[in-house]
């Protein structure tokens, strides 16, 4: 069952594991320390054994398998520490579809690994913070001259990447489904997620603030699997689409589709900006957007 490999993933981290169900784990928290410095004196902390969320009900911690990996091993930087760890426990191929050719998986890691660091011309191009970019495994293929984002599920499996230059995009593999993952849910940890269309405004929006966290739905239109991923991933989600008109029509949609999320749902603040999207605003921009976002939707202010 992958619940038993995955159990063996948190062990092999050092985690305390107390029990499990198949659905739940249960152990001590294992960043309990860092976040109230001292140990968790009983077992508060969970994961959600499909999703690879996890909570500490003590001290208020949360994030995912990735983040979770990523603070254990002390590597804040490298999203594929995670993958390269889930292949060597046999986690992703027991995530992944049967017919799936298991030394594909090791062929497109050693395939990704390949490309580079974002030139800092290019992150210049799009307002991006290199190291954010890296962090977010944001990489440049220097014989097509195209960005790549990396495909990543919200267990840190490395799914594939797009490649993206003017007039050409391509997907690897062929038929990867990005509607069945969020770009930047691997290293979501706060309680308020922006969702927005693009993974580069992720990394934009993670360069002017650190909270609260940005994940993308690699375009206009949002799945119901990505909406089931962010209703379970946090308590209220402020919604910034694009601010064009397919980015209004969109959230429209939206709107008529999404749950209730504890804290609620807020509609990202474009007002006194021509910016297209995040990527077009500036730090205070964003900021001002965010904390300004509103209960009432875009086209009804329109109306006012």
């Amino acid at each position: 069952m992958i619940s038993d490999d995955l159990v063996q993933v948190l062990v092999d981290l050092g985690v305390d594991v107390r029990r499990t169900d198949g659905k739940e784990i249960t152990g001590r928290c294992p960043v309990h320390v860092r976040v109230v410095g001292h140990e968790d004196r009983s077992p508060s902390w969970s994961m959600n054994a499909t999703s690879g969320l996890w909570i500490c009900f003590s001290c208020g911690a949360r994030g995912t398998l990735s983040t979770l990996v990523s603070e254990l091993m002390g590597d804040q930087d490298s999203i594929l520490t995670v993958h390269r760890l889930l292949i060597d426990s046999s986690l992703t191929r027991m995530a992944l579809p049967k017919d799936r050719d298991e030394e594909r998986v090791a062929v497109d890691w050693v395939r990704f690994g390949k490309f580079i660091r974002l030139p800092d011309r290019m992150a210049a191009l799009r307002n991006l913070d290199p190291d954010m970019a890296w962090r977010y495994g944001v990489r440049w293929d220097p014989d097509e001259k195209a960005w790549i984002t990396p495909i990543v599920s919200i267990m840190g499996e490395l799914l594939g990447w797009q490649a993206k230059k003017i007039g050409w995009v391509r997907n690897f593999p062929e038929g990867v489904k990005k509607s069945e993952t969020l770009f930047g849910a691997d290293r979501f940890t706060d309680s308020t997620v922006v969702l927005v269309e693009s993974p580069l405004d992720v990394v934009r929006f993670a360069g002017a603030t650190k909270s609260p966290q940005c994940v993308a739905s690699f375009g206009a239109t949002v799945s119901n699997e990505q909406i089931r991923m962010l209703s379970n991933m946090a308590d209220r989600l402020i919604v910034a689409l694009d601010n064009d008109d397919a980015g209004r029509a969109a959230s429209k949609r939206l709107s008529k589709l999404l749950p209730n999320f504890r804290k609620g749902i807020l509609w990202f603040n474009y007002a006194g900006t021509d910016a297209k999207d995040i990527g077009d605003m500036t730090d205070d921009q964003i900021k001002q957007g965010t904390e300004s976002a509103t209960i009432i939707p875009p086209w009804v202010l329109e109306k006012v």
